[in-house]
């Protein structure tokens, strides 16, 4: 059972991952204050959230049902490495999603209560960097695990290029 949520939430993973991604890669293109780029805002809040929620799933069953080596082939330090890396991966998603929700808080975009004023431009300045630099990390992170795979590949004939185990 666990196997399978771990299968689903990999893929939902990986799905949500590019909605995202292609949507960051859209927004700068769009004028500022028009209703198409608060519209593309909104949605990037909605996917982040899901991805979000979809990584901590993630994180709670790979430590409660760590994953188990199935390739003989591949060497015990190199399938530790390969697996702490998509293990931080999750969590920057994570950490990258609590300080979407901050900016977009400290911002006024999101409001829990009518009328009340929530923006902080401090906050909002602390959080935007560190949303910035989360999403590099993932980045650098997806881009050292791919090489790791290619690696295997030709190294120990290790056949996997799952990035979101």
């Amino acid at each position: 059972m666990a196997k399978k949520a771990e299968r689903i939430l990999s893929w939902l993973g990986f799905l949500f991952f590019v909605i995202v991604f292609i949507n960051m890669l859209q927004a700068p293109r769009i004028t500022i204050g028009t209703e198409e780029r608060e519209i593309m805002r909104n949605f990037h809040i909605v996917a982040g959230t899901f991805l979000m929620a979809i990584s901590m799933f993630r994180v709670y069953l790979w430590i409660h049902f760590p994953p188990q080596k199935n390739h003989r082939l591949l060497p015990e330090q190199d399938y530790i490495l390969l697996h702490f890396l998509q293990f931080f991966l999750y969590c920057s998603f994570i950490a990258q999603g609590i300080s979407g929700f901050l900016m977009a808080w400290s911002d006024g975009v999101i409001r829990f209560m009518k009328g009340v004023d929530t923006i902080d431009h401090g906050l909002w300045t602390i959080s935007g960097y560190l949303h910035s630099a989360f999403g590099f990390l993932y980045i650098m992170l997806i881009l050292i695990i791919l090489i790791l795979r290619l690696y295997h590949m030709t190294r120990y004939r290790v056949f996997s290029l799952n990035v979101f185990a």
